[in-house]
């Protein structure tokens, strides 16, 4: 019996277990569901607000962050530090949108060093957890939405890993627009090559939440649609929804010039 056998086994013995999965794995509980569905879903089940959604994810990313400190950043760490190099701006300064516990302050402090940073996301428990993690950094509570800086505030705007959770999407990537003075970094967007957008409910770090993954074709065109220029797209971390939907999913990294 192999190995990958055995995992497999494990990880669907653990997800039919409700109480188990949240305890124990970072994203379980997947259900396919409509647009409207998901509407509704968000607005009862909205789980990135809770401390304990903060705390999981924080304890999640540790060994990844201590992998980063020992020399072995893991691929889309080190995609979204090429993305930021590929800008070729020396000494940029960033916001970045959805920051979470702000660990991609770390990654950039150590693989693009002399950027400036800023974190912003919309749930206080995740910043609340930024400011204590890295005390003097500018951590901020705003909607991806509605952003509360000036046009061109920042050189670079960077969307680290939430825009999957952003239901008005569209309004969130011309947000970004608005406030970047010269690039906008969507980083690891599930993408279907050919397949419209997917919406699912699933449980992160414990926490019901819902999630797409994107038609890239119809994403494309909403960043063209805001202005954008896309000027390289790189492949980043495995995300597979194969197993939920019937067809193959994966992440991509956007570099785009506004």
């Amino acid at each position: 019996m192999g190995m990958s056998f055995v995992r497999k086994f494990a990880r669907r013995v653990i997800d039919t277990i409700p109480i188990v999965n949240r305890a124990f794995l970072a994203s379980t509980v997947y259900r396919r569901i409509s647009e409207s569905e998901a509407r509704t879903y968000f607005a009862t089940h909205d789980g990135w607000q809770s401390k304990s959604c903060a705390r999981r994810q924080e304890k999640a990313y540790e060994p990844l962050l201590s992998d980063l400190r020992a020399g072995h950043p893991r691929v889309d760490f080190t995609v979204a530090a090429e993305a930021v190099r590929a800008t070729g701006l020396a000494t940029p300064s960033l916001l970045e949108v959805g920051c979470g516990n702000g660990y991609y302050r770390e990654v950039f402090e150590r693989l693009t060093p002399g950027l400036r940073y800023t974190g912003v996301d919309y749930s206080p428990a995740m910043v609340e957890s930024a400011r204590l993690r890295y005390p003097g950094v500018e951590f901020g509570v705003g909607d991806a939405t509605d952003l509360a800086y000036s046009d061109k505030s920042f050189d670079i705007v960077f969307n680290g890993v939430s825009l999957m959770h952003i239901l008005d999407y569209p309004r969130a990537i011309a947000e970004a627009k608005r406030v970047a003075r010269s690039y906008l970094i969507l980083h690891s967007v599930p993408v279907f090559d050919s397949y419209e957008t997917v919406y699912l409910r699933k449980c992160a770090y414990g926490a019901p939440v819902v999630e797409m993954v994107f038609d890239r074709q119809t994403l494309e065109r909403q960043m063209e649609e805001a202005g954008l220029r896309i000027f390289k797209v790189w492949p980043s971390i495995s995300y597979d929804v194969v197993g939920m939907v019937g067809i193959h999913s994966r992440c991509v990294t956007y570099l785009a010039g506004v």
